[in-house]
């Protein structure tokens, strides 16, 4: 669609430039200043607007790369880089630690229990520490494929989650509150 819109603003220009041409050559020919026909007029206006027309198609083109179709090594050769930045993208997503546990801020039950419902991804190990004593209050793991734990903690306080997977470790805090 852009290359139609050079093509047209081309020939737009080239009819425009040749009428003007053509119009001098009458006037030097005859030696006087004659009234163009409507025709001419007509058509003078029809090609400026259509060049202006044509250039405004080609800023808009260019300056929005993705709302018109360009040509097609230029749509090939953009559908490799994005094809390329989705890889990176997926690549760097899989070296993180997708990890989670509800209820986000857990607290206490009336029976002094606080259930909090881990999400693991594939090959992760999960410690939960103390932040205070460091005793390991929990410790589990999944397999090949992504699991859900359940854990019950039965004191308010600071925990800290240790999440291996593979050779990337990150630890998270835990927080969960007294009775309400």
């Amino acid at each position: 669609m852009l290359n139609l819109f050079f093509v047209l603003a081309i020939l737009s220009f080239v009819a425009f430039i040749l009428m003007l041409v053509i119009r001098v050559q009458i006037i030097k020919c005859h030696n006087r200043i004659t009234n163009p026909s409507r025709f001419t007029v007509f058509l003078s206006w029809l090609l400026i607007l259509v060049f202006f027309g044509s250039l405004g198609g080609i800023i808009y083109g260019v300056s929005n790369p993705g709302t018109l179709p360009h040509f097609h090594y230029n749509r090939h050769k953009q559908e490799i880089l994005q094809t390329k930045l989705q890889e990176k993208k997926a690549d760097h997503l899989s070296k993180k630690v997708k990890f989670a546990w509800t209820p986000v801020e857990p607290s206490l039950n009336a029976d002094g229990i606080a259930k909090v419902s881990f999400i693991l991804p594939q090959n992760t190990q999960v410690r939960v520490i103390g932040h205070n004593s460091g005793m390991i209050y929990a410790a589990f793991s999944s397999g090949k494929q992504p699991t859900k734990h359940q854990v019950r903690l039965n004191s308010a306080g600071d925990y800290d989650v240790k999440v291996t997977t593979g050779s990337k470790t990150t630890m998270y805090s835990l927080s969960v509150a007294d009775q309400q």
